[in-house]
């Protein structure tokens, strides 16, 4: 819808110049009629003059050329009007959402102490509760969007006297909170920046917009007092002598998903980022993959692809990771024996960001970071299973997104990516087209599992919707492989390191 609306807004501005244009030559047809030479011949030949000087009004009349410039005026006006009615109904009704996001998890959270009793309860009874779950996220996919209403869910564990201390407000002490705690510390900043430490402010502060973000890293802090989902400390990063057997510069959209595979193996390789240099007749381009959750425990450890990273990036906060993507990019480059002896960097070499699910975020994070912005050019964004919808982006970036109609994590935060010519989402129902295992597991799970992805990525390569040619076009220099000489593959350990 929006990028129809985005249409109807240049069509007005196209009916605004045609307008103008007309306006101009119905200026020079009534100023024919005041030409000298018309006034003079009308002396001579008055008959003849008359007939001219009522062509010239038909031109110029409601009939003619003015009205005509009349309609095009009043089109261009409804087109306008049409447009900000259907953007303000398009509101209204993601207010109302919103609201009703809010006053769910607003109830759970004042019932926080019920609802831990039952799953006690239920799991004490041999229950599979978090089976259950799965299934039932499979199923009923839209009940992942009520993630959403993380504002309510704050302020309802607010209401409630048991939970209350947990959550305190903005400059309360904790009641319990563990001994010697400083208050809740995070890396509070732009989206992928680094260095500005402080408090989540207070719900409600700078606009409703930001609301959801303030909310999660509320509750991020909050966790932090007991020594939980703190990302303190700074980004150690290494680069591998030799990148892990197996990677290579993607062909396609298909080879850029299976490669989050082998970067991001948490078991046989944990805690990498891949940056690939493919080289370009005057410079090279770049992909950097970011690996998806490996570790989800609530307390972090050394490793920042953990769940910790998961709600601070969620929140739109500065993140270690984060930052050690920004060096192993900027060691890349700066390793680059490229033709020019100038930095890639200064050259502007364009940059691609890819990650599935954590990896996601944090790739379009990054896009979203006037830090990371000012240092890099990234011209591309693909996220596979990831909630990014409310990533400010700017416009110049293409991004496109792969998401399972029955995957609950993209819907995590509670909102549709936007919907405009230059980012693409593209959605599938693993259920319905039979991904392998979807049919027998019927698991919210294995819906947002990579390999589920990779045969998503397959079958877009194989596309001929507009959107992702379009895409696709701009994306070839990513994909040239040997063209240009050989792309160079380079992988980097990131690690979080403590004060």
């Amino acid at each position: 819808m929006a990028v129809g609306l985005d249409a109807l807004d240049q069509a007005a501005r196209a009916l605004a110049d045609v307008a103008e244009e007309a306006a101009v030559v119905v200026g020079l047809v009534a100023r024919a009629a005041a030409d000298p030479d018309v006034v003079a011949g009308a002396l001579l030949s008055p008959a003849t003059a008359a007939v001219a000087e009522a062509a010239l009004a038909e031109v110029v009349g409601p009939l003619g050329l003015g009205g005509e410039l009349a309609a095009v005026l009043a089109l261009a006006a409804t087109v306008r009007a049409a447009v900000a009615a259907y953007r303000g109904a398009e509101a209204a009704a993601l207010a109302t959402v919103e609201r009703a996001q809010d006053a769910v998890l607003f109830a759970a959270g004042r019932m926080a102490p019920d609802l831990l009793v039952g799953v006690l309860a239920l799991d004490a009874l041999g229950v599979d509760v978090p089976g259950l779950l799965d299934r039932t996220a499979f199923d009923h996919p839209l009940v992942a969007d009520l993630a959403g209403g993380a504002e309510g869910l704050v302020l309802g564990l607010r209401s409630n006297p048991l939970t209350a201390p947990l959550v305190p407000v903005r400059g309360a002490p904790a009641v319990g909170g563990p001994v010697g705690s400083a208050g809740p510390v995070s890396s509070v900043g732009s989206v992928g920046s680094v260095g500005s430490v402080g408090p989540a402010p207070p719900l409600g502060a700078g606009g409703a917009d930001r609301d959801y973000e303030r909310a999660v890293q509320t509750l991020a802090d909050s966790a932090a007092l007991w020594g939980l989902l703190d990302d303190r400390g700074r980004a150690q990063v290494t680069v591998e002598p030799v990148p892990r057997a197996g990677g290579r510069a993607p062909r396609d959209l298909r080879d850029l998903a299976a490669d989050q595979g082998n970067v991001g193996d948490g078991e046989g390789y944990p805690g990498h980022v891949r940056v690939i240099e493919v080289p370009q007749p005057g410079g090279s381009v770049w992909v950097v993959e970011v690996s998806g959750t490996q570790d989800w425990g609530l307390r972090a450890g050394g490793s920042p692809f953990d769940l910790t990273t998961d709600v601070r990036s969620m929140a739109q906060a500065s993140t270690v990771l984060a930052d050690g993507v920004q060096q192993a990019l900027a060691r890349a480059q700066a390793d680059s024996a490229g033709p020019s002896p100038s930095s890639s960097a200064a050259r502007g070499d364009a940059v691609m960001l890819v990650g599935h699910s954590l990896g996601g975020i944090a790739a379009a994070g990054l896009a979203a970071s006037p830090r990371f912005a000012a240092e890099h050019r990234v011209t591309h964004v693909v996220t596979l299973g990831a909630p990014v919808a409310r990533m400010p982006v700017p416009t110049s970036t293409q991004v496109l997104s792969l998401e399972h109609t029955r995957d609950p994590v993209p819907r995590l935060d509670g909102e549709r990516n936007p919907d405009r010519a230059t980012w693409v989402t593209v959605t599938r129902d693993v259920h319905d087209h039979g991904a392998e295992g979807a049919e027998a597991a019927a698991r919210a799970s294995r819906a947002h599992d990579l390999d589920a992805y990779v045969e998503t990525a397959g079958l877009v390569d194989d596309s001929t919707d507009p959107s992702v040619e379009s895409w696709r076009a701009t994306t070839a220099p990513f994909f040239d492989g040997a063209t240009h000489g050989e792309p160079v593959i380079r992988d980097y350990l990131v690690r979080r390191v403590r004060p």
